[in-house]
């Protein structure tokens, strides 16, 4: 498509690099009184034009993501890792992805559904950490109740986490009696739990998570850090791999898959 709009171009650009010197200056000045000109033959390729600035966007962004990411290969980004708080996959794993996620984001339940993927695809050598950067006053007591029930059963807060990202709607339309039916529902020990969310060190941890993210420089959720490397945003399956591959080769590793074999990124 791109390349109809250039040949729409094309006579007219062809005359000013052709033309003598005076004659190429007259129609640049030609095309400076009447830019219509130029206007014109675009206007009749305004889909291809539309194409080429979003292409030139798609390159854009391409080229921050990729140099953001060099900058973090060679100096690593270095959230706390707490081996306290509850985390899924191996604990001695290779790679930590920490992840920081609001649980009321559509954009987050998209990342955590990819994220899962991603650690399925290298069960031996990759773990996840959930941090929270939850702004909205009842995402931060979905936050909370995720906490609390982490402080029962690790497997429990999971749980509670894929059910309130698979039940979002339900969730923001229902508020906090939802939230502790999901609770409830997955088998937390109720008096345990309302004890466990008046823990003041709870909620600080939720701030001090919210905290971390914004002295990183994340602005948006959800946001991912592998190994040190940001991924931002909900991005495909495809970039963790990338980035993964990219991390092990600084480190003078190859990347384990136990799925790539079967699955390509």
């Amino acid at each position: 498509m791109v390349s109809r709009t250039v040949l729409a171009l094309l006579p007219l650009l062809l005359l000013v690099a052709c033309a003598p010197s005076p004659s190429r200056d007259g129609v640049k000045e030609a095309i400076k009184e009447h830019p219509e000109i130029v206007l014109d033959a675009l206007g009749e390729r305004k889909a291809e034009l539309f194409a080429l600035v979003v292409e030139g966007q798609q390159d854009y962004q391409t080229g921050q993501r990729q140099a953001r990411q060099d900058a973090e290969l060679q100096k690593p980004l270095s959230p706390a890792i707490d081996p306290a708080r509850a985390m899924r996959g191996p604990a001695d794993a290779a790679t930590t992805v920490v992840v920081y996620s609001d649980f009321l984001c559509p954009y987050c339940a998209k990342g955590a559904t990819t994220l899962k993927e991603f650690a399925s695809r290298h069960p031996d050598s990759v773990r996840v950490l959930f941090k929270h950067y939850a702004t909205d006053e009842l995402a931060k007591q979905v936050a909370l109740v995720y906490e609390a029930l982490a402080a029962q059963n690790p497997q429990l807060a999971f749980a509670f986490h894929d059910a309130v990202f698979a039940a979002q709607a339900e969730v923001e339309q229902g508020g906090e009696p939802v939230v502790y039916a999901l609770a409830i529902k997955l088998g937390a020990n109720v008096n345990q739990l309302k004890r466990d969310l008046k823990r003041p060190e709870l909620a600080k941890r939720i701030e001090d998570d919210t905290a971390e993210a914004r002295v990183f420089g994340f602005d948006a959720t959800p946001t991912f850090v592998i190994n040190g490397v940001s991924v931002r945003g909900a991005a495909p399956l495809s970039e963790f791999e990338d980035v993964l591959r990219r991390v092990a080769r600084s480190g003078g590793q190859e990347a384990p898959c136990a799925a790539c074999d079967k699955k390509k990124p």
